[in-house]
């Protein structure tokens, strides 16, 4: 019952999990829909942009629409537009412009006019001008404004430049003039593909500074998370994918550094470091791809699909060579194609995703809204900078918000999980130091007891043994002094009297065995199954020469045949003692009577004899712990005094008693109460120290263990004993678990005997999909993790049998 409501609870928390990850998908929606929402604008046609009506103190004003176009011609400010006019659309490459049926090159010059009324406000405005590939000069109403970089018609004297500016906007007029010169031999992007704005100096200057707050917010962000998630690699090196996971984020900061609007190390540094920053921005982008897939890879994957990382190794090798060596001419062209590349790696991370929610993983649909996320947000960018996606802005660093947040919380679930899985391993250790030391208490109380208890046998055994030894030495010293003069008849006697003698010393040195070979074995019994009336005929052919010496009869009334599992010879022992406790004890020429009954779940052998009996002190001396001293029988036989001491000892040990009543002059009765309702399993496992702990904790709940190191082992043991329950580990030297229930599978016949597959490597829940695949899932009930508690797996055998 336990258990199940464990089961029940785990179904909760997933739920829940499960609502949070819908949740997250509705929050995801919403964010991506309320980032590209913008108030509709004018638009420029034929290189005239009306903005009168604009609210451009509140709203910034994005230049957007057909700016007049003039290739490879700076014009002059002043100048006329030649007849020849082209319109290019802000937003777009100008290689989308077609001239001669021609798409233009990405290297080349061009100058952008537009002309651009503005509301009637004195409000001071402000132009601010982003990346326009790859240098540009401004001019407005054909005054220069800046020049970025170094505008040449001329290659070689062509200087790109990333920088970001804000230029404050001095009207003349309502309508203005823009002019743009631009030179680009850097870059696959050429011309105006990022938007210029205009807007009032404080609006635009608190944009500028909450696009650069937002970057550092977010950069800030990644470096915590990726600390954060070494970290965890840190404390658990076997969490990889965290490690893999703290990679992508520094490798997403490094490309942030570049590619956010701010363009943090472009602005940074001068001018000389313009190509080597766009190395640096397109180096990442094939290792980030390698560390994602990785992430990937060992959050869900099977070592079966390695290949996949190698073919990313490879990926990430050529891209990078590519990007450090060639000239840069030749970067930013293959880098495109390696670009659109990275989309269909993207893809494919997103089929597995698919594989891994259908496989029912863990976290595997958290994993793959976010991933849907970024891979969304990096392909819209990837597709908008390839010219693809015209007339919209690029998500940037916002797509990975969606991303960010829950790998950390699949990660950080998984952490949280594990340190809590630790608590209770640490909690685990507390209890089993506890028992550990109440076992080392007990069995120290037991110890002591035994030890008494052996000092007292060793004391009357030196007593008893030596005293008939003693007797037999002093009369074989007379025969051998009179052995002349002695007459036949005496030396038949004396002879007669030695051989008592050493045959008691015998019984002695017998019982004296008995005692050391269950003392040394403890409880570990030789369990074998067996009749208990077979065993009850062996015993009296044994005791019968013994009660003829005396003339006693020993009668046996036994109701029905019933099969045990115990150590037969143990038992058998227990038997002989009784009769020849009752036959010392009784009068020659009476009776015995060995009476068997069951009683619900006891099976009562009852040995009953009329001889001299015994109080109720003699009763309680002779079943304590101290040895009492052997009393002489009817014909004066000695013993040691220690027969039903000893035969309870090994009743206890199969969980059965022994019952004594007995009144002086009218003889004893001694009732053996046998468990007929006693559980029995065979436990299988090549460590000795699991085995011994589980089959402690299973006698602890009255079961009878029989114990084998392997399959082969079992297999001797079931052609003599059918078990109720059979519990093997999977891993076993000789035969192992698998290959042991195969075997038995083919021998049991008729046979239905439950099996539980233990082993340390299995999962705490759900193997029925190892027994499936081994082809088991007949045999086995189910398989299970040794790491259990011992009082767990007790539970969990008992509740099979239920």
């Amino acid at each position: 019952m336990r258990f199940m409501n464990q089961r029940i609870r785990r179904y909760s928390r997933w739920k829940a999990i499960f609502n949070t990850d819908r949740f997250f998908l509705l929050f995801s929606v919403l964010f991506v829909v309320s980032c590209g929402y913008t108030e509709t604008q004018p638009l420029a046609q034929k290189g005239f942009l009306d903005a009168e009506n604009w609210n451009i103190s509140k709203d910034r004003l994005e230049l957007r629409g057909d700016w007049r176009f003039f290739w490879k011609q700076f014009l002059d400010p002043k100048e006329e537009d030649p007849s020849s006019v082209v319109f290019a659309t802000s937003s777009n490459h100008w290689t989308k412009i077609v001239l001669d049926g021609e798409n233009l090159p990405s290297f080349g010059w061009a100058t952008y006019r537009l002309d651009l009324k503005l509301p009637d406000t004195k409000e001071d405005l402000a132009l601010a001008v982003p990346v326009l590939h790859t240098a540009y000069r401004l001019y407005i109403d054909g005054e220069l404004i800046h020049e970025n970089g170094k505008v040449a018609e001329d290659p070689s004297l062509h200087k790109p430049s990333y920088h970001t500016h804000i230029f404050p906007l001095k009207r003349k007029n309502q309508i203005i003039q823009i002019q743009i010169h631009i030179s680009n031999y850097t870059h696959r992007i050429a011309g105006m593909k990022e938007l210029i704005r205009v807007g009032s100096i404080s609006g635009m200057y608190q944009d500028a500074s909450n696009t650069l707050v937002s970057d550092w917010f977010i950069i800030i962000l990644l470096v915590i998370l990726a600390v954060y998630h070494f970290g965890i690699y840190w404390l658990r090196k076997a969490e990889i994918a965290s490690f893999y996971l703290g990679l992508l984020y520094l490798g997403i900061v490094m490309m942030l550094f570049t590619l956010t609007e701010s363009r943090i190390l472009f602005n940074a540094f001068s001018d000389e470091w313009c190509v080597p920053l766009i190395r640096f921005s397109k180096f990442w982008l094939p290792i980030n791809l390698y560390t994602g897939g990785s992430v990937l890879y060992h959050l869900f994957l099977s070592r079966k699909l390695h290949w996949i990382l190698n073919i990313l190794i490879g990926y990430a090798s050529i891209a990078a060579i590519i990007t450090i060596f060639f000239p840069i001419a030749y970067t930013v062209g293959i880098s495109h194609y390696l670009e659109m590349v990275s989309v269909f790696f993207m893809f494919i991370g997103v089929c597995f995703s698919l594989y891994a929610v259908a496989t029912k993983q863990k976290n595997s649909v958290l994993y793959l809204f976010s991933f849907l996320a970024a891979c969304g947000g990096a392909t819209f960018d990837l597709l908008y900078f390839a010219n693809y996606i015209p007339g919209l802005r690029p998500a940037g660093a916002y797509s990975l918000v969606p991303f960010l947040i829950p790998q950390t919380i699949i990660l950080t679930r998984s952490i949280i999980h594990i340190f809590r899985r630790e608590e209770d391993i640490s909690r685990e250790l507390i209890r089993s130091k506890e028992d550990l030391e109440e076992k080392v208490k007990e069995r120290t109380s037991e110890l002591e007891k035994a030890n008494r208890w052996k000092a007292n046998f060793v004391s009357l055994i030196s007593h008893d043994l030596r005293s008939p030894l003693n007797g037999v030495n002093q009369i074989l010293d007379v025969v051998r002094f009179n052995f002349e003069s002695m007459p036949d008849m005496e030396k038949k006697r004396f002879l007669h009297l030695c051989k008592e003698g050493i045959q008691n010393s015998l019984r002695m040195l017998k019982q004296l065995l008995d005692v050391s070979r269950f003392d040394s074995e403890g409880i570990r019994l030789q369990q074998t199954q067996f009749s208990i009336q077979n065993l009850l005929s062996d015993v009296f052919h044994a005791i019968e020469p013994i009660a003829a010496v005396k003339d006693i009869q020993i009668n046996f009334k036994l109701s029905h045949d019933v099969s045990l599992i115990a150590d037969r010879a143990l038992l058998e022992e227990v038997f002989k003692n009784l009769l020849t406790n009752s036959i010392k004890y009784s009068h020659p020429k009476s009776k015995i009577d060995v009476v068997q009954t069951v009683k619900g779940d006891w099976i009562s052998v009852e040995v009953r004899d009329y001889g001299i009996g015994m109080d109720e002190e003699q009763i309680s001396k002779v079943l304590g712990d101290a040895a009492s001293k052997s009393h002489p029988g009817t014909h004066g036989e000695l013993g040691t005094g220690l027969g039903l001491k000893l035969c309870q000892n090994i009743l206890e040990a199969h969980f059965s008693k022994l019952r004594v009543k007995s009144e002086l002059g009218a003889g004893s009765r001694f009732e053996v109460m046998l468990s007929n309702s006693t559980k029995s399993i065979l436990l299988v496992d090549d460590s000795d120290s699991f085995r011994a702990e589980l089959a402690e904790e299973l006698r602890r709940n009255k079961w009878i263990v029989i114990e084998a190191r392997n399959g082969e082992e079992a297999l001797d043991h079931l052609s003599r004993i059918l078990p109720a329950i059979i519990v093997t580990d999977k891993e076993m030297p000789i035969m192992d678990g698998v290959s042991f229930l195969h075997e038995w599978e083919g021998r049991k016949g008729s046979s239905k005997i439950p099996v539980i597959l233990v082993s340390s490597a299995a999962p705490f829940s759900g193997g029925k999909k190892f027994l499936e695949e081994e082809g088991i899932a007949g045999y086995a009930e189910m398989y299970v993790s040794k790491l259990f508690r011992k009082e767990q797996l007790v539970e969990l055998i008992e509740s099979v049998l239920k």
